[in-house]
This record gives structure tokens, C-alpha cells and sequence, in this order.
């Protein structure tokens, strides 16, 4: 019988039963369906397991019956997603509905504009419930105006729904309603090859990578990836600026998946050629993937932090000024990162600092995210008379002290 010391950590309570089941990382990873780096970094506690769907596939694999003895949390206190976001019922039944009308005479170029408005409102302020209670009215009506209108409005039409399913996708992940941001990326991708339109086509395949990346799709956001930036190489010296912007963002979420992979030279090879491409460019929103020189900056942060490189993930984030950044998105992401990094070097003190910085740009976002909420848990398993003063109220706000 297996005798577990009371306070050890989940991490460690993973590799035990592991071992105790005659299994390897490799084997545990591929019935797991994630990769072998994630499956490490979960042993090592470098990364916490954020779902309780997730804690349940590994105390299947492992043949653990009592999750108590898996994860030395009640059950009660397990790491568990949050809620869905009170707007997401409407968004996808506005994404779903059988055969949506119009009210009024269609109007491309106010459907465009009120699409604009609508991105810039959520990458300045990522007001959510603002947003998710734009989005339905948004998608019925251009999923409604779309077999009303023909010639080159129609085109245009097109890339507008391509950029409304782009940003219904990013507000569904983070929100956590999976199955609408992947519907939504299909959607922006349909739009964009009806439009008959390269670079929209190319923005759609990194809007999927998105998401797909984020259910541990790795080796197919990968192909995606790889395949959409080489059709646009031929076409980038005659191209618009645009192009070499999404061809940027490409190369970025490359190396992200060489670096969930572990491949150290894929990484080095694909930021190469997005530093580039940034160095030419400058800061830029094309598509609104906030490509250029400070983004790269934050992928290194974020790739360094993947590598099992928190020390010099902290170096490179040093070098880089995030607040001239238009998209809260990516100042979140980026605080979230470091918070990562410290995190994993047990400097518990600048970690909260980092998640209270995250908490200033988005505050609703940081309930929502299930990797924040597994970092505080751990941060509390582990607090001190320094961090518990702010450390514990945090908690309470993200819902994660009940």
C-alpha cells in the first residue's frame, strides 16, 4: 500500500501514483491526449492541473479511486472551472439559431463599422459583460444580412463576419465556452474562404490556432500554422504590410507549439523569423493580433516559461515596456506570465504582484482564468505572513476562497 506524506504536493503525488501504475510520462501523456512537456511541468508543479475534468482523466489513468489521495485537496476545494459567463447562453444560441431575419434594410458598411467599435472596446477596456451582450445581436445580424447581399459588398461582408467570428472566438476562450470559440474560429475561416481573400484566410488560421492550441490540439495548430505562412512567403515582397503582419503572428504561434513540444531549435528557428519580420514592421494591430516588436517580447517571456526557464523569462521581461501595447489582452497575458515565472521559483511575494498587476488591467478575466485560479491555489497551499495580506483577499475576489 502506497503511504503518502499528508503534505506533499499534488505534483508529486502524480509521479508516485505514476510510477506505482508502471507507467511512463510518454504513456500517461499520449492517454491524456496532452504532450509529454505538459505532463512534466504537472509532476514538477511547475504547471498546476487547472480543471477537475483533468484531475479525473489522471486519476483514471492512474487507477487512483479516491481523488482525496491524488490531489490532497477535498474534494470540495479542487481546482474546478468556473462558471460560464452570464452572456455565453445568448451567444450561442445567436451562433446557433435556425434561421435568423433582419428588421431592418441591411447596411454593410454600419455592420462593419459597429464590428470595429466592437473590437476596439474589448481590446482598450475588456469590459465582458459588455461585449458578450454586443456579440448576439452582432452575429444575428450578419449572419442574417450575408445571403441578402451580393457583389463586392458582399465580399466586404464577408471579411466583417470573418472579424466578428475572430473576436467571438477570443471572448468565448476566455470565458472558457470552448465549443462556441471553436465554432467561431470555423465560422471566421468560411468567411474568409468565401471572400476568396489570402490574407483574411491567413488571420483566420491563426484565430483557430488559437483555440485549438488552447484544447492541446499542438501538432495540428502546428501544421496549420506552418502551412498558412508558407502560402503567403511567395506573396509577401508584392504584399500588403498586412501580410507580413499575420505572417509574423504565424511564426509566433509556431514556436509556441515547438516550445509545448520541446523543441528548443523550432523555437529559436520560428522566433527568428517573427523578430524579423517585427524589427521591420514596428508595433502594429493588423487583424488585431497586436503583431510587432512588443509582442515578440511577450512570447519570449511566455516561451522562456514553457522551456522550464523562469529566471530567463524574468530577464527578458525586464527589456520590454508593455503599456505602450493597445490590447489589455496582452498586458494581462504578459502579468500572468511573470506571475508564472516567480511562481515557479517559489518568489511568492512577486508573484502576487504580478497577479495583482494582472488584476488592474482585467479583473473579470482573471476570474475566469482556470490557470490564475490553480496558481493561487497553490500560492495559498504555501503562503506566508508576507503574502497572506494580499494573497487571500485576491482569492476571495477570483472566488477561489469560498
Amino acid at each position: 500500500m502506497l503511504v503518502i506524506d499528508p503534505g506533499l504536493p499534488p505534483g508529486e503525488r502524480i509521479r508516485l501514483y505514476r510510477r506505482r501504475a508502471g507507467l511512463t510520462q510518454e504513456q500517461c501523456a499520449q492517454l491524456k491526449g496532452c504532450t509529454v512537456s505538459a505532463w512534466r511541468k504537472w509532476e514538477s508543479g511547475e504547471r498546476q492541473v487547472a480543471a477537475f475534468s483533468d484531475w479525473i482523466e489522471i486519476a483514471r489513468i492512474l487507477r487512483v479511486r479516491d481523488l482525496y489521495k491524488l490531489t490532497g485537496l477535498p474534494v470540495g476545494e479542487l481546482p474546478e472551472d468556473p462558471t460560464e459567463h452570464d452572456t455565453v447562453p445568448a451567444i450561442r444560441a445567436a451562433m446557433l439559431s435556425f434561421d435568423p431575419r433582419l428588421t431592418d434594410e441591411p447596411d454593410v458598411s454600419r455592420l462593419d463599422k459597429a464590428v470595429a467599435t466592437a473590437w476596439a472596446i474589448w481590446q482598450e477596456r475588456r469590459p465582458f459583460t459588455q461585449i458578450g451582450s454586443m456579440l448576439p445581436g452582432l452575429i444575428t445580424e450578419v449572419r442574417a444580412t450575408i445571403p441578402l447581399v451580393g457583389g463586392p459588398d458582399r465580399d466586404q461582408l464577408l471579411r466583417t463576419a470573418s472579424m466578428l467570428y475572430f473576436l467571438t472566438r477570443a471572448f468565448t476562450k476566455r470565458v472558457g465556452a470552448q465549443d462556441v470559440s471553436l465554432l467561431a474560429a470555423d465560422r471566421a475561416m468560411a468567411a474568409a474562404i468565401k471572400a476568396d481573400d489570402l490574407d483574411y484566410r491567413a488571420a483566420a488560421a491563426w484565430n483557430s490556432g488559437m483555440i485549438l492550441a488552447e484544447q492541446g490540439h499542438t501538432d495540428v495548430v502546428l501544421e496549420l500554422a506552418t502551412d498558412a505562412a508558407a502560402e503567403l512567403e511567395p506573396t509577401l515582397p508584392d504584399g500588403p504590410v498586412e501580410r507580413m503582419s499575420v505572417f509574423g503572428a504565424l511564426h509566433l504561434l509556431r514556436a509556441m507549439q515547438f516550445a509545448r513540444l520541446g523543441d528548443e531549435h523550432g523555437v529559436v528557428c520560428a522566433l527568428e523569423t517573427a523578430d524579423k519580420v517585427a524589427s521591420t514592421l514596428g508595433d502594429r494591430n493588423d487583424f488585431r493580433t497586436v503583431f510587432g516588436p512588443t509582442n515578440v517580447g511577450i512570447y519570449r517571456v511566455w516561451l522562456a516559461v514553457e522551456l522550464s526557464k523562469p529566471g530567463e523569462a524574468i530577464r527578458t521581461a525586464q527589456r520590454y515596456d508593455v503599456t505602450v501595447l493597445p490590447s489589455v489582452e496582452r498586458r494581462f497575458s504578459y502579468y500572468v506570465e511573470l506571475a508564472r515565472a516567480y511562481s515557479i521559483r517559489t518568489e511568492d511575494v512577486a508573484a502576487v504582484h504580478m497577479l495583482l498587476r494582472a488584476e488592474q488591467e482585467s479583473a473579470e478575466e482573471l476570474r475566469f482564468n482556470v490557470e490564475v485560479r490553480a496558481m493561487v491555489r497553490e500560492l495559498l497551499r504555501r503562503e506566508n505572513m508576507v503574502t497572506r495580506s494580499e494573497l487571500r483577499p485576491l482569492a476571495d475576489r477570483i472566488g477561489v476562497l469560498r
